[in-house]
């Protein structure tokens, strides 16, 4: 299948988005399906490097994450991770471009560039990179997200001088032309078409979100609006390629049967020769997260293409980077994510008001928010849903949390680790996020040392903090037979 074919698809690439930061996936509910990025695929599993230490003190797991770098001449960074358990490697060029870096007007642009990167260049026929690949035995395919595009490979070891060749080639020497141009604009434009055919899809990318994280560069869907992309030129599109796409903004990520010395002199021969671009500038927009507006918003919007009525709720929080952050990832552990945190313990087995509940926190490099959604049961409404949500939240407000409850949300943490680091993927996706947002390749690891400095009364804070009256509710359901779809305030 061609790969400008796929559908868009998250969860098929494990370690992609891994767990509910920039490292984690976000769970297959209907928002965390529309935040993912655009990509297919399926990971190699690969032996992890995790040792796992015999004590009974807190931090008993010793991860390692043997991560060797170099930085050529025009600002390429490259991390290599060897494992040679399998005759197999994982390439991943990150680009640090994502759809918050687009203006008003001219957006959809850094999802463009996913597509039109298949197109050809200099050595390279249409798709050709694709064909060279799975001819190979390999997968190949790119995503694009809010924060990053990033292009990657699975593919057999002897196969890596082709792979620089044929990367290489495309950021030096993509054809941009008006017919591939107008082709894969047509692409997007049905693909969003597509995308957006799906119940809730349009309520959830253009109404929810704003609603949620008003006055923020993340308010707009990564595939653009449909008038932008009607209007996008060629010009804006070689523009946006001269700004973003040069090897001072790119992370390249080797994990698997790969040699340091041999991906170091190659890389060098492939890549060594292409010029610097311009330095990248800061995201626009962008405010502290406590100068960020956080509005009361209740909502019912009714969609021709419901079968069914499903609840949204969301609170803003903070951006990645963020020192509440990792508290309200735990907090978010024992509130919503999976069939033992108290809200669907609460909602769908003790009060049978849902058929289905369950959140987390998702955050980007820029913004977050705690989200959660409920599917109603036995004619459940939006007040008796209301008010069983708000008698959970007000406990942990009021009176915190247990010991247990958070070593337990601690050790969910620590497995979605141990799961991204245990295939080829996983870990190279964590070690190009790492290092381009943080210059911390093994973020990943450091990043359970602050799960494990979280408090009993660091839950409570954030909780009273955030989980407060500002939330976003939404009920969203079939139209009704009687009339249009109308959208307003829930009564």
């Amino acid at each position: 299948m061609n790969p400008m074919d796929r559908p868009i698809r998250c969860d098929t690439v494990p370690g992609l988005m891994n767990r509910s930061s920039l490292f984690r996936s976000p769970l297959t509910f209907t928002l965390s399906a529309l935040l993912c990025m655009s990509t297919a695929g399926s990971a190699m599993l690969a032996t992890p490097d995790v040792a796992v230490a015999k004590s009974k003190k807190k931090s008993a797991i010793d991860f390692d994450l043997p991560v060797q770098t170099f930085q050529l001449e025009n600002g390429l960074n490259v991390y290599v991770v060897e494992d040679h358990s399998t005759p197999a490697f994982t390439f991943q060029l990150f680009y640090d471009v994502g759809s918050v870096d687009e203006v008003e007007g001219k957006t959809g642009l850094a999802h463009f560039f996913e597509h039109m990167m298949f197109m050809g260049s200099e050595k390279l026929g249409k798709f050709m990179i694709g064909e060279y690949t799975e001819k190979a035995g390999g997968r190949i395919n790119a995503g694009t997200s809010y924060d990053y595009t990033v292009y990657y490979h699975e593919i057999p070891s002897n196969y890596l001088d082709m792979i620089l060749w044929g990367e290489s080639d495309r950021l030096a020497n993509l054809i941009m032309e008006q017919e591939p141009f107008d082709v894969q604009r047509a692409a997007v434009i049905s693909e969003k078409d597509r995308s957006e055919n799906a119940p809730f899809s349009k309520a959830i990318q253009w109404e929810f979100l704003p609603d949620l994280m008003p006055e923020s560069p993340y308010v707009h869907a990564v595939i653009g609006t449909q008038e932008d992309l009607e209007n996008m030129t060629l010009e804006d599109a070689t523009d946006f390629f001269s700004r973003y796409y040069s090897p001072n903004n790119a992370h390249m990520v080797f994990v698997g049967d790969v040699d340091f010395e041999e991906v170091k002199t190659k890389v060098g021969e492939y890549f060594g020769g292409i010029a610097r671009g311009p330095d990248r500038q800061p995201t626009p927009n962008v405010k502290p997260a406590e100068e960020r507006p956080r509005n009361k918003v209740e909502k019912v919007v009714e969609d021709e293409k419901a079968q069914q009525t499903i609840y949204l709720v969301g609170w803003r929080s903070v951006d990645e980077a963020h020192e509440d952050r990792p508290a309200l990832d735990l907090l978010a552990n024992i509130l919503f994510t999976g069939d033992s945190a108290r809200v669907p313990k609460v909602l769908t087995d003790e009060k049978q008001l849902t058929a289905g509940a369950g959140g987390t926190h998702f955050v980007f490099r820029n913004d977050g928010a705690l989200f959660m959604q409920m599917v109603p049961a036995g004619g459940a409404t939006s007040d008796q849903l209301k008010a069983a949500l708000r008698e959970e939240i007000a406990k942990v407000r009021k009176k915190g949390i247990a010991s247990k409850e958070l070593e337990k949300a601690i050790r969910m943490e620590l497995m979605e680790t141990v799961r991204t680091l245990s295939t080829n993927s996983g870990r190279a996706s964590a070690v190009g996020m790492g290092a381009m947002f943080y210059g911390d390749p093994k973020r990943i690891i450091s990043d359970l040392k602050r799960y494990e400095a979280v408090t009993t009364k660091d839950i409570k804070r954030v909780a009273n903090k955030y989980l407060d009256d500002n939330w976003v509710f939404y009920e969203l359901g079939p139209a009704s037979s009687d009339g249009p779809t109308m959208m307003g305030p829930i009564r």
